[in-house]
């Protein structure tokens, strides 16, 4: 049985040196042979850095307590736990200080593309869809040769995630270009409120980041009466409208079907 000595002896012993104690004798026996020391003046114990693995011994931990003990200047009247082992560390390496940060993320839509289809519009009032200039799109009536003059719409489907509605749902995001452009309707902040505009772009492509949601629109079908409504994604509430006057521009409202209209009906796949 491997002999422990007195916690008394051993604090009568210096600690300027290190004293080991053998496996078969009491005396105490010189330190080995180490190859490098490096001493903190600031806490007062020398730290020795060995190459090699070292052979370690119950003797020499039981040293290394009490020297603990009399740095503390803590009487080693009872038996000590990890606590004191932990205050001596304390008592070594600085504080660290830590800060709790709270904060959430939401992570962006990811709408997969899927296919693309061509259809005529016209609002329930019968106007068309007209670009009059490079990027001003209007409803108006049309009739005989003038007709041509209407635009289809080339409408992108997206499949999205559960979470975010599907087929099932009603709610069908979708990105809506003029057919022979490269121009598509998008939902951006202008002043106080949102505007619908026409972009050129090409968007025929998963959308995964949240400034390319201002080309995504919820196609909302009423089956039942064969009409369509398409809210802003990025402007939930927010609906693309036409004027009760003829020759406006096509804009968006949150009062869909009050002083506006919201409701169009598609044909002409």
């Amino acid at each position: 049985m491997a002999y422990v000595p007195d916690l008394d002896m051993l604090e009568s012993s210096s600690l300027n040196e290190e004293t080991f104690y053998g496996p078969d004798c009491l005396c105490p026996q010189k330190k080995p042979c180490l190859d490098s020391e490096v001493t903190s003046p600031a806490v007062g114990i020398q730290v020795t850095v060995t190459k090699g693995r070292p052979t370690c011994t119950f003797r020499q931990a039981a040293v290394l307590v009490v020297a603990t003990a009399k740095l503390l200047k803590q009487p080693v009247c009872k038996d000590l736990a990890d606590s004191d082992l932990g205050g001596f560390l304390d008592g070594v390496f600085e504080p660290i200080s830590f800060q709790q940060m709270e904060s959430s993320y939401t992570g962006a839509p990811v709408y997969r593309y899927t296919r693309s289809q061509s259809f005529d519009i016209l609002d329930i009032d019968h106007k068309c869809f007209v670009l009059e200039s490079p990027t001003q799109l209007v409803a108006l009536h049309l009739q005989g040769p003038s007709a041509r003059r209407k635009v289809k719409l080339n409408i992108a489907l997206y499949r999205p995630q559960a979470s975010q509605g599907g087929p099932g749902t009603g709610r069908v995001p979708v990105a809506l270009g003029i057919k022979g452009y490269q121009l598509y309707m998008s939902c951006v902040m202008s002043g106080a409120g949102p505007m619908l505009q026409l972009e050129e772009a090409d968007i025929r492509r998963d959308i995964e980041s949240v400034e390319m949601t201002r080309f995504i629109f919820y196609r909302l079908d009423s089956p039942a009466e064969g009409t369509t409504r398409f809210e802003s994604a990025a402007f939930p509430g927010w609906f693309i409208c036409t004027s009760l006057q003829p020759r406006q521009p096509v804009g968006i409202t949150n009062h869909p079907d009050q002083v506006n209209i919201a409701t169009y009906e598609l044909s002409g796949r």
